[in-house]
């Protein structure tokens, strides 16, 4: 991210930048959408009261809907949406009389660049600046499984304005660019398991680690010190191939995979297999399609139908009986037909 520091009365005479002291990201991924809360740390180590501004990007696509500013943990105030004037008259009213303000606001040139605006911040105090917003993922096709990218922006290029013919900085205003000033960050995010559809976990840009004990989702951690946020946070979340489109390379994938199954197990185990389905539901809003295919040389037919009806809400069966004398009537499932558990297609000998 970018500290730029205000021309203004306020500004202390030491001109350093501005004290942008930690960066938090708690984030959490549910499929395609992404909520995210960053919390900014800022500190006043200067003699005087200063008036500080702070560009950063988010993602074009992204609603912010929170944010809230607390100092020296004691006072917290939440932001009111006004018109954009009226607010900015109002900020500058109260710095002019010497109080503690707070804007928030989008940059007028760019939709993915927003300005936080922290004046009147007495000698020693601490602010902290908290901002949610809610984004929608995107998908990439190009790598050999899909993959559902998540990007924290924290970098900010100095733009080229036409009309000005040179660069301008974001917000129109006449500020000093400070990008190498180290910061600490510190990065969660949970990544929601998809009914174990996810794959893999990983990040092109930072040293993550992945805590896979909870049973509902990922946490996704790296914490830094003394960092240089020259680089925008990239977590890849990579999907398993559940299903491909039907074309000859896949076609004779899936006939060289059937010619390398060998019925060679011993006795005939469905239940155990049918009972690793049941917990393993389809994804909200889909139907599994399971094709059954078996001798019916098994004991516990009474236990495996039972399991098939419990699986009806999500789950159709389609079997077939193999063999010169298959069961009947695991091969047919003919008493659950009523509730539409199965359908047969065909019985052969």
């Amino acid at each position: 991210m970018l500290w730029i520091k205000k021309q203004s009365d306020l500004v202390g005479a030491s001109n350093d930048p501005v004290p942008l002291k930690e960066i938090h990201v708690d984030a959490r991924l549910h499929s395609f959408a992404a909520d995210v809360t960053l919390t900014q740390v800022f500190q006043n180590n200067e003699s005087v009261p200063i008036e500080a501004v702070y560009c950063f990007p988010v993602e074009e696509n992204a609603a912010i809907y929170s944010f809230v500013a607390r100092i020296d943990d004691e006072r917290e105030i939440v932001a009111q949406l006004k018109e954009k004037k009226t607010a900015q008259q109002e900020y500058t009213q109260a710095i002019a009389q010497g109080h503690g303000a707070y804007l928030f606001e989008q940059d007028e040139a760019s939709n993915d660049i927003f300005v936080v605006s922290v004046g009147a911040l007495k000698p020693g105090s601490q602010c902290r600046i908290k901002i949610s917003y809610v984004s929608e993922l995107d998908l990439l096709h190009g790598n050999e499984k899909p993959t559902i990218r998540f990007v924290i922006p924290t970098t900010i290029a100095p733009r080229y304005s036409p009309a000005q013919k040179g660069i301008s900085s974001p917000g129109g205003t006449q500020t000093e660019y400070a990008e190498s000033v180290p910061y600490n960050i510190e990065f969660i995010c949970q990544v929601d398991k998809l009914e174990q559809h996810v794959a893999g976990i990983s990040s092109p840009s930072h040293p993550i680690k992945v805590d896979i004990s909870n049973e509902e989702a990922f946490l996704v951690m790296f914490s830094q010190q003394g960092i240089q946020l020259d680089r925008d946070i990239i977590v890849d979340v990579e999907l398993r191939q559940v299903t491909q489109e039907y074309n000859k390379k896949t076609m004779h994938q899936a006939e060289s995979l059937i010619k390398s199954m060998k019925a060679d197990l011993g006795g005939t185990e469905l239940l155990e297999p049918l009972q690793w389905l049941q917990k393993s539901k389809p994804p909200a809003g889909c139907v599994r399609q399971i094709f059954l295919l078996t001798d019916g040389e098994v004991s516990n037919v009474d236990q495996v139908i039972n399991i098939c009806r419990d699986m009806a809400e999500f789950t159709r069966i389609f079997s077939f009986g193999l063999g010169h004398s298959p069961s009947r009537a695991l091969a047919s499932l003919y008493i659950n037909r009523e509730i539409n558990i199965v359908d047969v297609l065909a019985e052969f000998d």
